[in-house]
């Protein structure tokens, strides 16, 4: 090193040795700190690893609700009055009995659509035998269809304009096997390693907690079915499908 001023040639040796030594010791502390950063990221990845295969495949629950209802006989849906619907008199059976109804002529009215798109709405019965109409195409949980109905774009005249597609699920009562056979078949959002996975079932509700009989069907990998082999109706029921080796 040359001191600027005077020209003068300076020794350093000892404050050069001094100062690689510092960064001799500053490189292997940094190392150090790499060998360990990857350890812990190589640990974290391991734990994150082991969460997602538990939540992909050892453990997946759900809810489903199964229905038993269907028509005997009659309860067609036909064009009543202006925007009315009329309901044929028949048998249905739902909510766990077996319930007749009168003809109701203009039982519910449908609504106009003054929208650039058509509308689709679903006739049904409660357990009770009430009407409803329900924008969709399905009925609500309790709910029996018995038509679903298309309102065509700018339908705002007072004579319903649409057309009433039947989608009553109709039955002949058995005394031996029930005619309508309730099934659910449950997706799993993550498939199973193989089919060797148990399913645990818990009822929530029912029509009648007696009369539920529940199976579980046709297992495979991203799916199994639960059938009510009883005669209740309205099953609410919690799954989980455990997966004994995940580990």
């Amino acid at each position: 090193m040359v001191r600027s001023a005077t020209n003068d040639i300076l020794e350093v040796g000892p404050f050069a040795r001094i100062m690689a030594q510092y960064a001799m010791r500053d490189r292997a502390a940094m190392r150090a700190a790499a060998v360990l950063g990857s350890a812990a990221l190589s640990l974290a990845k391991g734990a994150w690893d082991g969460l997602q295969d538990l939540r992909y495949r050892a453990i997946q629950t759900g809810r489903v609700y199964i229905p038993r209802k269907y028509v005997v006989s009659g309860l067609q849906v036909s064009a009543g009055t202006g925007r009315s619907l009329s309901i044929a008199a028949g048998v249905a059976v739902q909510g766990g009995m077996r319930r007749s109804y009168p003809a109701r002529p203009n039982a519910i009215a449908v609504p106009t659509n003054p929208g650039s798109a058509a509308k689709t709405y679903t006739l049904y019965l409660t357990n009770d035998g009430a009407p409803y109409l329900v924008e969709g195409a399905q009925a609500p949980e309790g709910g029996m269809p018995l038509a679903q109905v298309s309102v065509p774009a700018g339908d705002t005249g007072p004579t319903f304009a649409g057309t009433i597609t039947d989608a009553r699920v109709v039955a002949s009562p058995s005394t031996w096997f029930p005619p309508v056979l309730p099934a659910y078949t449950v997706s799993l959002a993550y498939p199973m390693p193989n089919t060797n996975y148990n399913v645990y079932l818990r009822v929530e509700g029912a029509s009648d907690l007696g009369r539920v009989a529940l199976a579980v069907a046709n297992k495979a990998r991203n799916a199994f079915t639960i059938e009510n082999r009883g005669t209740a109706d309205d099953l609410v029921v919690w799954w989980m499908a455990v997966h004994q080796n995940w580990r």
